[in-house]
């Protein structure tokens, strides 16, 4: 009998899991890079579509109105508090904040912190790095293709224009979420999506194997009915019943046994 490490069962159920497992992976490739690239459009989506939101909701000629020094009053107190509401209706948000051109460059106004102790800019706080996306969210809402760095961590952000009652722009709204929030909504669709390769390479496996065993056994049950009859026992019975190829061949068995059973028979007559 052959052995376990050459027996066609574990031949065929290798083969079919090493193909399962390359389709599988190919697949999973294919389609963790897919997901993750949608995860960061729908996000990039959520900021936009916030930022447009607080931004409709602020007043442009109060924030117009604001000069360095002037957090503590009022006119600060109450659209930083504003923010900071909005912020706070979305936990995975990290800032929301406001800023507008001046002097040829760009300068942060009120940001979303200021009432638990995580205000990080004043107004009049010069933006180091104004990206692109933010210089485009002053015709129009925009959003930044990747994270970028701000001084409260490395964030994805959105962008929206604020205006005043004329309907002029006198600023925009950045919304940031945090990278790490970011990252985990794509680590769990890919962590979701392995799981569920994982599972099915798992059943496929069972199915193949399930499957080898069966032909197998009646592949020995053939092998052994032949050694029998390479000793002369004809008294060999065969319970077969398959539509395939070894179905044919336990037909071919029991027709060879009974033909051997009837020389059998003549030649005892003849003695």
């Amino acid at each position: 009998m052959a052995s376990m490490l050459h027996s066609i069962m574990t031949k065929l159920t290798a083969g079919f899991v090493i193909l399962v497992i390359l389709i599988t992976g190919l697949t999973f490739l294919f389609t963790v890079g897919a997901s993750t690239e949608k995860i960061q459009e729908s996000t990039q989506q959520e900021l936009v579509a916030l930022a447009a939101i607080t931004a409709a909701d602020l007043n442009g000629d109060e924030i117009a109105k604001l000069k360095p020094g002037m957090e503590a009053e009022i006119l600060y107190l109450m659209n930083a508090e504003q923010l900071a509401h909005m912020s706070q209706a979305d936990h995975e948000i990290v800032k929301i904040f406001t800023v507008r051109k001046q002097n040829g460059g760009m300068e942060y106004v009120i940001d979303s912190g200021y009432n638990i102790g995580k205000r990080d800019v004043k107004i009049g706080t010069p933006v180091s790095n104004p990206t692109t996306a933010m210089t485009s969210a002053f015709t129009g809402p925009s959003v930044e293709k990747d994270f970028v760095e701000r001084p409260w961590g490395t964030v994805l952000a959105g962008y929206a224009p604020i205006k005043n009652a004329k309907g002029e722009v006198i600023g925009i709204v950045g919304v940031d979420m945090h990278a790490a929030v970011v990252q985990d909504r794509m680590d769990f669709v890919g962590q979701t999506i392995y799981l569920i390769l994982f599972l099915g390479i798992l059943c496929a496996g069972l199915i193949i194997a399930i499957f080898s065993r069966t032909m197998i056994r009646d592949i020995h049950m053939l092998i052994e009915s032949a050694n029998k009859i390479s000793r002369g026992d004809t008294n060999v019975s065969i319970f077969i019943q398959r539509n395939d190829e070894i179905g044919e061949l336990a037909s071919s068995f029991k027709r060879m046994i009974t033909s051997l059973k009837i020389l059998m028979h003549q030649d005892y007559q003849h003695e």
